[in-house]
């Protein structure tokens, strides 16, 4: 009986680390899947948000769509920013983060720009840090063996 109780044991030994490399690997392609798709949502946005500009000065609603969409993103962004991270990704994970901060601000602005009746990007920084997110991206992408 002894005998079984320690093979038991043994066996728990052997299985709950593995479990934990399991969940650190889930965590890991979880993290780089929304990451990517995180970046990718930036990168859309970046290139439509000028014709969505133009739209909304014209038309009211298209200015209630845009004033969604940065409603929206900046929601995004924040989630984002509650990831779990795992450790091999906290450098890349914080420097999204610095971005984040920053674009926050820039959509606090556009949102105020919109509401103001002013042109929605107008010196909020989103264009440049968007810009960064997609060439952060393709440094990124330029580390994935073909």
């Amino acid at each position: 009986m002894k005998k079984h109780k320690f093979s038991f044991l043994l066996l728990l030994l052997l299985i709950m680390p593995g479990c934990a490399f399991a969940e650190q690997v889930g965590d890991g392609v979880n993290f780089a899947t929304d990451t990517a798709a995180y970046m990718q949502d930036l990168s859309q946005f970046g290139q439509e948000m000028n014709t969505w500009a133009a739209d909304a000065a014209t038309d009211p609603q298209a200015r209630e769509d845009l004033m969604d969409r940065l409603t929206a993103l900046k929601e995004e962004s924040a989630q984002y920013a509650n990831l779990p991270v795992p450790e091999y990704a906290a450098d890349l994970h914080a420097r999204i983060a610095e971005y984040n901060e920053t674009l926050q601000q820039g959509l606090d602005q556009a949102i105020a720009n919109v509401e103001e009746g002013k042109a929605a990007f107008e010196s909020t920084g989103i264009p440049d840090t968007i810009s960064q997110v997609n060439e952060l991206m393709s440094q990124l992408n330029q580390l994935i063996p073909n």
